[in-house]
């Protein structure tokens, strides 16, 4: 055999395996058939997706949302979610986890620090909250704020995802027109806030979402040379 031949084999071969690879990837990140799509037909990003780099804190998320709200999940949670903001999405699943344990007010509040800071999940979540008195006291005037609220997210819509629209059905028939008028003023006047802690958790919590950085990559040694005898 030619050496051309050989490295159009050596090439060929890598070809195939970097393929493989890609569709590896895309299988183990949901791709295909299996995806879930939205009501105009996108694919609706993984949690993974969303956040790559992430995983540790994607899984908790992930599990939550799957009612897998263990004592492990729930420090994963706690941690990253005290961390403040940019880890809104922790702090909404904490909060679920906390309501569906029984602990309705310790959920809300979670939910509500996440709603403040414009998570458009968190933002749904709690208007339904304040519909229902669960966590909170009943007044469907804040839960239709925060309803229009999510129903206009930036963030959501950039993402081409639609919110859902029975939350505002939800809410249909159960306000005057003076209160519709109200919640709406209360919806344009919002501004966000973030929520910072003025605590800490205990040791066992923050260990349970640290992860170790990469090590740096090692000094070369410095190269002694003879100076040059001409």
């Amino acid at each position: 055999m030619s050496e051309r031949n050989i490295q159009f084999g050596s090439r060929a071969g890598l070809l195939v395996i970097l393929c493989a690879v890609a569709i590896a990837i895309t299988a183990c990140s949901g791709g295909g058939a299996a995806r879930k799509r939205d009501a105009e037909g996108r694919v609706i990003p993984t949690l993974a997706e969303q956040d790559p780099s992430g995983t540790l804190y994607a899984r908790a998320v992930s599990r939550a949302a799957a009612g897998d709200c263990t004592d492990d999940t729930l420090n994963v949670l706690t941690c990253f979610a005290y961390r403040g903001h940019g880890y809104e999405g922790a702090q909404t699943a904490l909060g679920q986890c906390y309501l569906a344990s029984g602990n309705p007010a310790e959920g809300a509040e979670w939910i509500r620090r996440a709603a403040n800071a414009g998570w458009a999940d968190a933002q749904r979540q709690l208007a339904l909250l304040y519909l229902r008195g669960e966590g909170v006291s009943q007044n469907a005037v804040e839960g239709a704020k925060w309803a229009r609220l999510y129903s206009r997210n930036a963030r959501l819509l950039a993402l081409g995802v639609q919110p859902d629209l029975s939350v505002a059905e939800e809410f249909r028939g159960a306000m005057t027109s003076e209160e519709n008028a109200r919640s709406e003023q209360l919806a344009v006047n919002w501004v966000p806030s973030y929520w910072s802690a003025t605590t800490e958790p205990d040791q066992n919590v923050l260990r349970s979402c640290a992860v170790e950085g990469r090590r740096p990559p090692a000094q070369r040694p410095e190269i002694v040379t003879a100076p040059d005898p001409y």
